[in-house]
């Protein structure tokens, strides 16, 4: 009986020990996956408890189906997360044969959105760029020009019209709203090719890789990991969504926050310990 209570107990340790050995094989002896999606949310709410202002988050294990939400129906500012709706619209659009991506727009010097990011503000009128070009511009350097431009182009109806259909039920293109939940609903239905072809569905989720502006989710994931990905910023909103992928495995995040005041830095900080923390724990339970 001793021998069995030793052996029992020295198997018990070296499993334990073997969780925190790289080399050494992880197991799940302790761990319930139904229960993964409630553990993951209370270490999220206790990442972002006492830090200032609102959060509105979701999350999705996209390979299993397993979410969780906080304040995800809440309706947030969406200032440049607008972006990823109008790029979206564009590219099914152009699925349908009513637009053509490589179809050539003059800049005019009332297309100008001389504030924010992007490139396009600095260039002189006359200057011409492919509707594809001025899609890659609005996502990778969240050009407000060539969101301006690719809006008015399709007009802001025709966007409205689109997420609606999609089942974007508090978003709103002329009030520029959306929630955590709708970014969700936007982005997996792009991952899954319900919008435009799978080849322009890669090249449109590549405009949102190595982006201009990766200090939120990308900011303290391991290397390999690839995130596809739009920010947000307006006077007390910071935000991040979008798709983490890395070794096979894909998840969907979205972080919106409100009333933020100066704290700029910390809420991008607390974006990117949400993310890393995702990883983290599900890494350790492989």
């Amino acid at each position: 009986m001793r021998k069995l209570f030793t052996i029992v107990i020295y198997t018990l340790v070296v499993l334990l020990i073997g969780r925190n050995l790289p080399s050494l094989p992880r197991f799940t002896l302790f761990s319930d996956p139904k229960e993964y999606p409630e553990t993951l949310k209370k270490e999220t709410q206790a990442i972002i408890k006492g830090k200032t202002g609102n959060y509105g988050i979701f999350f999705a294990d996209l390979t299993t189906g397993q979410t969780f939400g906080i304040s995800d129906h809440e309706i947030f500012t969406a200032a440049s997360m607008n972006k990823v709706p109008i790029i979206a619209t564009l590219y099914s659009l152009e699925r349908k044969g009513k637009i053509g991506l490589d179809e050539q727009i003059t800049l005019q010097k009332e297309d100008m959105q001389d504030y924010g990011t992007g490139s396009l503000r600095y260039q002189k009128p006359g200057s011409t760029y492919s509707l594809k070009t001025l899609a890659k511009l609005a996502l990778k350097q969240s050009d407000n020009t060539a969101a301006h431009i690719v809006a008015n182009k399709i007009t802001v109806e025709t966007i409205q019209q689109t997420i609606e259909q999609l089942g974007l039920k508090q978003t709103s293109m002329e009030g520029n709203k959306t929630t955590a939940y709708d970014l969700y609903l936007l982005f997996t239905k792009l991952d899954n090719n319900e919008l435009t072809t799978e080849a322009n569905t890669k090249e449109l989720l590549s405009f949102m890789t190595e982006t201009d502006i990766e200090d939120r989710i990308p900011k303290s994931l391991p290397p390999g990991t690839v995130v596809y990905h739009k920010t947000g910023d307006a006077v007390g909103n910071i935000h991040d969504a979008g798709i983490i992928e890395k070794d096979g495995k894909r998840y969907f995040l979205a972080v919106l926050t409100s009333d933020i005041g100066d704290k700029e830095q910390e809420t991008k900080e607390t974006i990117a310990a949400i993310a890393k923390n995702i990883l983290e724990f599900y890494s350790k339970r492989e």
